[in-house]
């Protein structure tokens, strides 16, 4: 075994024995006699120790003898300070006087006592050692990995612990080049050897201390030994292609990446006092692009003593190459974007607090980056789920908690030991589409010490889907609740657990009671705003030139979230920029934006319904207040914009323009975040007269949906009195039935008149004519609705349809037949 520390910080509390060669057997003693006459630079080191007796540890430092005259002898260069009368020459001499004065001293008293030059002397002698001993141990751990692989010896290592614990020893401790060139084709003969054997579960606390170890050198400053770590890990990545899955070295890979940022200092504080990427952080990047470079890789293969083919040889026992760059690549990208996730969260530092939004993002996207080990993908979706609640952001806090629930609910599916079912998955990825869709074993590939799925058990899932149903109930998403305790019901039931199942359809009823409230509400249920914001400012860093939309709470106005907003970026401006916020929703053309003026455009939108015409004319003010509450997923959004073609916002009704603005989001809401980014913008033009008629065929339908949509109201299938009269009285009454006027007075009279193509007058007039009809309709089912009490305001809406219908027919004259 190779255990010890440094010579250049020995060990300095066990005793020291009579003699210093004591503890040296004959072949070493001669050895050092040897070396004593060579009297060599060091060079290149390689902490290394060698156990001689149980009471003290011996450290061997490896050194690489230099051939040149102006470098290689330092002895030559100082020989005259050894020839003091006061200093003995001789090590030997200097050790047993230093000795016999201070019997029962530390070997580290000992080494002090004696002068700096024969110290080096002797830290010398000791490299030489350890240059002999660390290279026979490779070169016989080398031999019995062959020997071992024909089975001419017999070994009793079940696990190879006698080559792991060599290996590991080697790796743990700091190496010089020469050693490295030496070490590595070894280290792959091995695996090429043993594969099978070193990569199996047993073995899973090696293979995370090997990969822990390769990654920790692929953040060293010095280039040879970066290269040597990359390789290295590009040779775990061969073996695992043959001799197990890619996905088990992946959660491994991740595991001890995230255990390496821990102790990594990702960050460095610039001059003006602001964070930016770590050295070691760009290393540990370039190592990891480098590992999935294949024009590179033949390089350093040669530079470490490898063929440059050596990845692409197939083991013995496999006819087939499974190198695949592409899945190298998939694993380098993969372990980039866990590095990227990191450093993106530690750059944050103090604007954590003042930004929750990009907060919140930061944790997604750990979350998200960890994905291949469920315990960190749980922790950083908890610590999402925490930061949402302190925002008071309930149904984003609740995606959360179902994500977590999803990512348990999938690992028991995936071993087959549970109540649920693909099924049940599915119905779960209806509340949060970000739990995926494919049930893999990759979650119980993470079996590694200490992480694993063995954590995630029916109860933990059970008890994450009751924090989002208290969590969904805050935010008044029912529907949500409904299908959550839909999924907790058979777990109880497979429990015979009565008392739990009474307690679910006791929620049942009162969630379904909460939900027919809501639909029988004559003002229409709205769970929250949305608002589109586009950045445009260098100072905005990644959100230059890009476009997301927010969801806020339902009491959120547009001030709001522009003071908000503000408030956060005016702290990020610097004396060369100056935030201004446009204020309208016109198309903004970031090339012809003022140098130095960082600008946030924020625009109130409308989510759109799935089966919903987004090429419809109307107007939207009753699209989402009719029908029944549906499961509020939305992931487009839309906004009217009104424009004219002589450059002004606002005209005339025959001048009046308007543009439909439909942004699709990444992901769809309640999301895990608070902002989506916008990946797809799509516009729609509508003529003045088109305009016109939508407006009519707006009010047209929200009167017919009071007729035809009968609501329940204690047992009655009756239309809602409250809602006909307030918008009869909306379309009918004289004072405010100036807009039907004002559209005929545009389009049905005069020269207007003769610019509308025939189709569009024909449209305009059905339009006309079938909105006076349902007004006639709904004016006769308010009278058989309304009591006494009604019949003053029933009279005014009969003189104010009669009143519009005489108006009317100056431009319609066939009005008064159809009537």
């Amino acid at each position: 075994m190779l255990i010890g520390s440094s010579s250049r910080n020995p060990v300095g509390d066990a005793p020291t024995s009579p003699k210093y060669s004591d503890k040296l057997s004959p072949a070493i003693n001669n050895y050092l006699s040897e070396a004593s006459r060579q009297e060599v630079r060091v060079s290149n080191i390689i902490v290394i120790s060698s156990v001689a007796h149980k009471s003290e540890k011996f450290v061997c430092l490896l050194l690489e003898p230099q051939g040149t005259p102006e470098n290689g002898y330092l002895w030559q260069r100082v020989n005259s300070q050894l020839s003091s009368p006061s200093q003995p020459y001789s090590l030997r001499e200097a050790l047993a006087q230093a000795q016999s004065s201070r019997i029962g001293a530390s070997a580290q008293a000992l080494r002090e006592s004696l002068h700096p030059i024969l110290r080096q002397k002797l830290e010398l002698w000791e490299e030489n050692l350890s240059a002999a001993v660390s290279l026979q141990v490779l070169e016989i751990s080398e031999k019995f990995s062959a020997m071992a692989a024909s089975h001419s010896i017999a070994t009793d290592y079940g696990k190879l612990d006698c080559l792991s614990s060599i290996i590991m020893s080697f790796f743990s401790r700091n190496q010089p080049l020469v050693f490295s060139k030496a070490f590595l084709p070894v280290f792959n003969n091995v695996f090429d050897l043993h594969g099978a054997t070193l990569m199996a579960r047993e073995n899973d606390r090696f293979l995370k201390q090997v990969a822990f170890h390769l990654l920790r050198l692929a953040v060293f400053r010095n280039d040879n030994i970066r290269k040597r770590a990359v390789i290295g890990l590009q040779i775990l990545v061969r073996s695992s292609f043959y001799f197990m899955q890619t996905a088990r070295l992946r959660v491994m890979l991740t595991i001890t990446l995230s255990e390496l940022m821990s102790d990594m200092q990702v960050t460095q504080m610039k001059s003006d006092g602001t964070l930016e990427e770590s050295g070691e952080a760009r290393r540990l990047r370039k190592s990891l692009e480098e590992m999935a470079d294949e024009v590179k890789s033949s390089g350093f293969l040669k530079e470490c003593g490898l063929p440059e083919d050596a990845l692409l040889v197939t083991p013995e026992n496999f006819k087939e190459n499974r190198w695949s760059w592409s899945d190298v690549k998939s694993l380098s990208g993969s372990l980039l974007l866990a590095l990227d996730a990191s450093l993106e969260h530690a750059l944050l530092g103090s604007v954590m607090s003042m930004d929750r939004y990009a907060a919140a993002e930061s944790f997604y996207k750990l979350a998200m980056a960890f994905a291949p080990v469920p315990d960190l993908h749980i922790m950083w979706l908890l610590h999402l789920c925490d930061a949402h609640q302190e925002m008071q952001s309930w149904a984003e806090a609740a995606q959360c908690a179902v994500a977590v629930a999803g990512v348990v609910m999938q690992a028991l599916v995936a071993r087959n030991d549970g109540v649920w079912s693909k099924d049940h998955v599915t119905a779960l990825r209806k509340i949060c589409p970000m739990v995926s869709s494919e049930i893999t074993s990759e979650a119980s590939a993470a079996e590694v010490e200490g992480y694993g799925a063995s954590k995630l058990t029916v109860d933990s899932a059970v008890k994450y889907l009751q924090l989002a149903n208290k969590l969904f109930s805050q935010a008044e998403l029912y529907h949500f609740c409904a299908s959550i305790l839909e999924l907790v019901i058979p777990v109880y039931k497979s429990r015979r657990a009565y008392g739990q199942l009474a307690k679910c359809h006791t929620l049942l009823t009162n969630i379904y009671e909460s939900i027919l409230e809501q639909e029988s509400s004559p003002i229409p249920f709205t769970d929250a705003t949305y608002y589109r914001v586009g950045f445009y400012g260098e100072r905005f860093g990644k959100l230059d030139r890009k476009e997301y939309v927010y969801r806020e709470p339902r009491d959120v106005r547009l001030g709001d979230i522009m003071e908000k907003l503000s408030h956060i970026y005016e702290s990020r401006m610097d004396g060369n920029h100056t935030l201004h916020i446009i204020p309208d929703s016109r198309q903004v053309k970031a090339e012809e934006l003022q140098p130095g003026v960082c600008y946030l455009q924020i625009t109130a939108v409308d989510p759109v319904m799935e089966d919903e015409d987004l090429g419809s004319r109307r107007e939207r003010i009753f699209s989402l207040s009719t029908g029944t509450v549906r499961a509020r997923v939305f992931d487009r959004f839309l906004f009217d914009t009104p424009f004219t073609k002589n450059g002004k916002t606002q005209g005339g009704l025959e001048d009046q323009w308007k543009r439909r603005t439909v942004l699709q989001t990444e992901g769809s809401f309640p999301a895990l975040v608070n902002r989506l980014l916008v990946i797809k913008s799509e516009s729609l033009e509508f003529s003045p007269v088109e305009n016109a008629i939508g407006m009519i065929e707006t009010r047209t339908a929200a009167l017919r949906n009071e007729l035809e949509e009968p609501r329940s109201s204690e047992g009655d299938q009756l239309p809602r009195l409250q809602s006909l009269q307030r918008i009869l009285q909306g379309s009918v009454a004289v004072q405010v039935n100036s807009g039907v006027l004002s559209v005929c007075t545009a389009f049905l009279s005069g020269e207007p008149a003769t610019r509308l193509r025939s189709q569009e007058l024909q449209q305009l007039i059905a339009a006309l004519l079938e909105f006076m009809a349902v007004c006639k309709r709904a004016i006769r089912v308010h009278f058989r609705l309304i009591g006494e009490e009604d019949q003053d305001f029933h009279t005014q809406l009969v003189n104010g349809f009669q009143s519009l219908t005489a108006e009317l027919s100056h431009y319609i004259p066939a009005i008064l037949s159809e009537l």
